[in-house]
């Protein structure tokens, strides 16, 4: 029974190895409140998860599980927000709003992050309150959840100015409240935002961005490629028939924050590339509350019909991600340098991408551990530049009996020393 949860179901992804940003997001909590707000000025995204990241390894350690269960119950939370939407605000009944919120449950985007030790189910819950209390006029839990996304994620400045749009209700006090933080990164880090890696948009996205936005896809995801084009037919079908329904204020801001950022910051990403479906994993609550407002608006047979086809397609896409959407596993080569390792020691990474996952699984070895084979400024600022030192590049090896463990991306390793 546990084989088959831990191998067949979404709870893969909780015990899959880290990767580089969920070992960044380790070692950047590990650091003191002071340095995380200094560091994070430097990197790419605002401190506040970093923060509650550091006082919840404390109280719970900094296993994989642990670390990733912090956004586990961010993703709940967001869940549960979503059934107050549905119930509050779209007055259904308790059973309908159960169940259009296992839609919200079951969507692919959310529940990949539900597990990974990143900031984007935090995103995700803190911009859904941020809409529910804006539709519902709370205007203290409206200036709470705004502020805390904006300091959680960059990107929730696309959703406070949206709102402002839809309806103006205290935006300016949270963007004023923001305005300190940025100030802060401008002095500690400058104008420039240094290298990124996100690619072009191409002409495909127009077709196939409303299924991104709904299941996180994305290019290069090659397993997934038969599946995301169908997907995006259904869901542009079903916004089609909401165009043709009246419009309610409902109707209105689901639309605004499912479709409406998504699609703005697609276009501005044919100019300046920053369109990543995970940045904008609260337009996927948005959608599905937009999608369950139009089918119920439906004759039976229709909602039926629809509801069976994007349930069917959503359950194909979270078995896809089941199957095949594996993290590299650098725990068993890190494991066996480990074991190997003397006093003096060290390892050399070859790619910039394993320092701070190398770190993570050496964390209790307290090893040196240094990127091998270029020089400082050939390392994009992309890849947490923030904390990586000058002198942990390194172009000589340790001098014999002292070994470098020299690992490679796959896994592989040598042990080299210089005589």
């Amino acid at each position: 029974m546990l084989n088959w949860l831990f191998s067949k179901t979404p709870l893969v992804f909780l015990i899959q190895p880290f990767w580089r940003d969920e070992a960044f997001s380790y070692v950047m909590s590990q650091n003191s409140i002071s340095k995380i707000l200094f560091a994070t000025a430097k990197d790419f995204n605002p401190p506040l998860y970093y923060i509650v990241l550091h006082f919840w390894q404390n109280a719970f350690g900094s296993t994989e599980i642990s670390l990733r269960s912090l956004s586990f119950i961010f993703y709940w939370a967001t869940v549960y927000v979503g059934f107050l939407i549905l119930s509050e605000i779209m007055k259904f009944k308790f059973k309908k709003s159960l169940f259009y919120t296992l839609l919200i449950a079951i969507n692919p985007l959310l529940v990949y992050y539900a597990f990974e030790a990143r900031m984007y189910s935090m995103l995700a819950f803190l911009s859904t309150l941020s809409f529910y209390s804006l539709y519902k006029k709370n205007a203290a839990l409206y200036l709470l959840s705004s502020i805390l996304g904006l300091y959680t994620h960059y990107f929730m400045i696309f959703v406070v100015l949206a709102q402002h749009l839809l309806e103006r209700y205290r935006q300016k006090i949270v963007l004023l409240s923001f305005l300190p933080w940025l100030i802060f990164v401008l002095i500690n880090r400058g104008v420039s935002v240094g290298s990124f890696w996100i690619e072009k948009i191409q002409s495909k996205n127009l077709i196939t961005f409303i299924g991104q936005i709904y299941t996180g896809y994305e290019y290069g995801l090659r397993f997934y490629n038969k599946t995301i084009m169908p997907l995006s037919l259904l869901l542009l079908f079903i916004v089609l028939i909401g165009l043709m329904q009246k419009k309610t204020r409902q109707f209105k801001l689901f639309f605004v924050w499912g479709l409406a950022i998504p699609f703005i910051i697609l276009i501005i990403s044919f100019f300046k590339p920053i369109f990543l479906p995970r940045y904008l994993i609260f337009s996927a609550v948005g959608l599905i509350l937009l999608i369950a407002l139009i089918i119920n608006r439906l004759p039976n047979v229709f909602k039926v019909v629809l509801l069976t086809l994007l349930i069917m397609t959503t359950i194909k896409y979270n078995q896809l991600q089941i199957k095949e959407r594996n993290k590299s596993d650098i725990r068993k080569a890190t494991a066996e340098i480990s074991f190997l390792m003397k006093n003096r020691d060290a390892v050399y990474v070859t790619s910039e991408l394993d320092f701070f996952t190398v770190q993570y699984y050496l964390q209790k070895n307290k090893k040196d551990i240094y990127i091998w084979g270029k020089t400082y400024d050939e390392i994009p600022d992309f890849v947490g530049k923030a904390l990586i030192d000058r002198d942990k590049v390194i172009s000589s090896l340790p001098l014999y009996p002292n070994k470098a463990f020299i690992l490679l991306p796959n896994g592989d390793y040598s042990i080299q020393s210089a005589f």
